[in-house]
């Protein structure tokens, strides 16, 4: 299985597609490389394919440094694995807690990007003053720390199911999530909860933008994906129906054609269909 030995940590990550632009993909907190599992055979027949595991997810070390899980140090991570394997211009796309990370990549190295797509994601992350959400990560925690991730596994969401979510994803999430490490799932939550954010920078991104939400997404995530397609000058806003934080897993097909069509208006590339 590929390996490469990023800042220290070995991340896993795998390439799919042999011709065209460059696309990378960062997938969300407690995530892993399968969130994409319906974007690599349509799109790697006309796009080189970056996909990897953040440090602390999935096939990737996790450090017991739960400080090292900054939203900052993430994106040095992604930055210096695609410099690894020679990529020089890319097309970003990122989820969730990788939405962040892209916005720190599209911020710091403008130039490298072909284009950027910010999915169910905000410019800022911080819950400490939501009362509700405080009490529901302390609680999360709680349980992880002196109980384990499998008892965490089984903790009910007090958030409805998507109506498109398969039965069998959400079986998948809470293996996935009962294999992680303690520390990751910690670290990573006190790495979005203490990013500086992006509110006062979104009018600095000049790459063009695609801002995708369910529209059954968090409201707050909702909220946010409208105010970052105004912020960000050269940007489309596409809201997916019926739809929560996944729309890449809950209803494909719908998001698929969205990034390509916004790929194809980043590029002269062909058809991802």
């Amino acid at each position: 299985m590929p390996h490469a030995r990023i800042n220290g940590i070995d991340i896993y990550f795998e390439r799919h597609g042999d011709a065209g632009e460059p696309l990378v993909f960062v997938h969300g907190y407690t995530g892993d490389i399968t969130d994409w599992r319906y974007q690599i055979e349509p799109f790697s027949k006309y796009y080189r394919l970056l996909i990897f595991d953040n440090r602390g997810h999935g096939k990737s070390e996790a450090p017991k440094d739960r400080m090292s899980y900054s939203i900052e140090h993430m994106a040095d991570d992604a930055e210096a694995l695609v410099a690894e394997i020679g990529v020089e211009r890319y097309h970003l796309l990122g989820h969730s807690m990788g939405g962040a990370i892209a916005q720190e990549i599209a911020l710091r190295s403008p130039g490298r990007l072909l284009s950027l797509t910010l999915e169910d994601t905000s410019p800022f992350f911080d819950i400490s003053g939501n009362e509700m959400l405080s009490k529901l990560a302390k609680a999360r925690n709680d349980i992880a720390e002196t109980q384990g991730m499998a008892a965490l596994a089984q903790w009910k969401s007090p958030f409805p199911i998507p109506p498109h979510m398969p039965a069998e994803r959400q079986a998948e999430v809470a293996e996935r999530l009962g294999g992680m490490s303690v520390d990751a799932f910690i670290g990573a939550q006190a790495g979005l909860n203490s990013w500086t954010g992006a509110i006062d920078r979104l009018a600095s991104i000049v790459v063009p933008t695609l801002v995708i939400v369910g529209d059954l997404d968090f409201a707050p995530l909702v909220h946010a994906a409208k105010e970052m397609a105004k912020a960000i000058a050269n940007a489309t806003l596409e809201v997916i129906p019926e739809t929560g934080h996944s729309p890449q897993y809950e209803r494909p097909d719908l998001f698929n054609e969205a990034l390509r069509k916004h790929l194809e208006r980043s590029t002269a590339g062909v058809s991802a269909k």
